[in-house]
């Protein structure tokens, strides 16, 4: 009913590097000598470099269970838990982690489940009086298949489970500095001089503010599923629904006045919400010696800022809050300056277009942007939110296999939706990079109505540049399918296998055959999340033709 385990384990590594010393073998006669060449002679046997770099770990754990069911019915299940981890590098402080969890679990006739767990965490990442956090959880199920009434009414359903959890978890992931609660110097660039002979002294610098009050970040987790699966098992459905409220998330607040002339800390200030649901619909069967099987997942999450501590932008639309993790913010395309534009800015005519205010100079076939603020120049001020993150929110999964007689094939499709992305840099623009087809289609006085690149320039701060003026004429809101692989197979029968095989099959294997996307202006792979990664080097096809043995 009880059993009690304590594991200790220590774990050290050391690093010693050297230089032998480098000798010539003589054949002849079979000695060593050091070796003659001059610029080959290595120098004598010397330590070097991290001499000292030892690691230690030492990861104690110590657990106790409980599991036992009462009158054939009442099931009753308990864990009691320690952990303590320490690891040791070199001279920096050792990094501390001690945590202590509790979980008990009541089960009737496995239809009835109910589990509670909480756990106590402690991090030297925070100061004594906020290194522990408590992270409670409580989650429970209902097996309706195993109810009388529905066994008897409903038989073309094997299994049904409804489940459900919510909780809190935290992290003390930090980043930057693991001790942002302490406040750090360091010695500057600079000096003083004192006395009559201008003798130099060092200077100290106060680093970023410390926070002494940083703690855990925690997130509030919801999850709603149901399981089934349905005649004779052969179909297996899943569906799950989930909302997270991430808060107190460490952040650098945006609303202090840089007039206060040193780094701000991070705080325990954010706050997020993502929310989706996945799904899981699974297919098997056979007809006579014809077995095929299929799989599809399906998932949809999208997130938002609720808290970051923004600072009260000057208009509404600068607002970051609200909006998407990752959402970028750029310029509206307003079309091409013409050349009527260009002569009416070089005379200062009345109704002359609103230019970049950073001296950019404005040639013919440049991006043109709108004016949001209406105050007769483009700057910071004319940004509003654009595109979507480059993160897909949809992702979808198809998997197809079929086996007959020894012949065998699966197929997997994948596919992203709702998500942008913007070539820049090397990727994309002329004279930082290669030549591209999509050059071809710049503006030009010909072209001006159909153009579908700006005027070529090597200007690096053009205002047409992406990477100084990102906008969403840059902008492609992507979605793809794509046949990811493909496996065709045959295994021979045992019967026909020579020198005593035990197994053999012969196969052909391809992967990233074919890929169906929304747009071609670009040379950007579809699953490259990376904005400016349109010059890395392309997806491959590869094909495979491979035999499998076994003695």
């Amino acid at each position: 009913e009880q059993y009690t385990k304590k594991l200790y384990r220590y774990n050290n590594s050391g690093a010693e590097t050297f230089n032998p010393p480098s000798y010539h073998y003589n054949p002849t006669n079979g000695n060593y000598t050091l070796d003659p060449r001059g610029k080959y002679v290595l120098s004598d046997y010397n330590l070097e470099g991290a001499t000292d770099s030892y690691i230690t770990r030492v990861n104690l754990q110590a657990f106790a269970t409980y599991d036992r069911v009462f009158d054939g019915a009442h099931r009753v299940s308990g864990l009691l838990l320690y952990n303590q981890y320490q690891d040791n590098s070199q001279a920096d402080a050792p990094a501390k982690f001690r945590g202590q969890s509790l979980k008990v679990g009541y089960g009737y006739k496995d239809k009835y489940l109910i589990d509670f767990n909480g756990a106590i965490n402690g991090s030297d990442r925070f100061a004594a009086n906020h290194r522990y956090g408590f992270f409670p959880a409580i989650s429970f199920g209902y097996n309706i298949a195993n109810e009388d009434y529905f066994k008897n009414n409903v038989k073309f359903i094997q299994y049904l489970k409804l489940r459900g959890s919510y909780g809190i978890v935290g992290s003390d992931a930090i980043g930057g500095s693991r001790y942002i609660y302490t406040q750090f110097y360091q010695n500057g660039t600079g000096g003083y001089s004192f006395g009559t002979n201008n003798n130099p002294v060092g200077t100290i610098l106060e680093g970023t503010l410390a926070n002494p009050n940083v703690f855990w970040e925690s997130q509030k987790e919801l999850n709603l599923a149901i399981e089934s699966t349905m005649f004779d098992s052969k179909l297996g459905v899943t569906l799950e629904y989930f909302r997270n409220i991430r808060y107190n998330q460490l952040i650098i607040p945006g609303d202090v006045s840089n007039v206060i002339g040193i780094g701000v800390p991070a705080i325990n200030a954010g706050k997020s919400l993502n929310r989706g649901f996945e799904a899981q619909i699974t297919y098997q069967d056979r007809v006579g010696q014809l077995q095929f099987n299929s799989s599809l997942v399906f998932s949809y999450a999208k997130n938002k800022i609720l808290d970051q501590r923004e600072a009260t932008p000057a208009y509404p639309y600068l607002y970051r809050t609200g909006h998407p993790i990752g959402q970028p913010f750029g310029y509206v395309f307003d079309g091409y300056y013409s050349q009527q534009d260009i002569d009416k800015i070089n005379s200062n005519a009345p109704d002359k277009p609103v230019i970049p205010v950073n001296g950019s100079k404005v040639q013919p076939g440049d991006l043109k942007y709108k004016d949001l603020n209406n105050d007769g120049k483009i700057d910071q001020y004319d940004q509003k939110d654009i595109g979507l993150p480059n993160v897909p929110n949809t992702n979808v999964g198809l998997t197809l296999g079929m086996a007959y007689k020894g012949f065998s094939i699966s197929v997997l499709l994948q596919g992203a939706f709702g998500y942008s992305f913007a070539v820049v840099g090397t990727g994309v623009e002329p004279f930082k990079s290669q030549f591209q087809p999509i050059h071809q289609q710049r503006w030009t006085p010909s072209t001006a109505a159909t153009a579908q690149f700006p005027s070529l320039t090597t200007d690096p701060l053009s205002v047409s540049s992406p990477s100084n003026y990102m906008s969403d004429y840059w902008l492609i809101n992507a979605h793809y399918i794509r046949l990811k692989s493909v496996d065709l197979g045959y295994q021979f029968p045992s019967k026909l296998l020579p020198f005593h095989f035990k197994y053999a099959r012969i196969y052909i294997s391809a992967y990233n055959l074919f890929t169906w996307r929304n747009y071609n202006k670009y040379q950007q792979d579809p699953e490259v999340a990376t904005s400016s990664a349109g010059d890395v080097y392309p997806n491959q096809r590869i094909a495979n033709l491979g035999l499998q043995v076994t003695f």
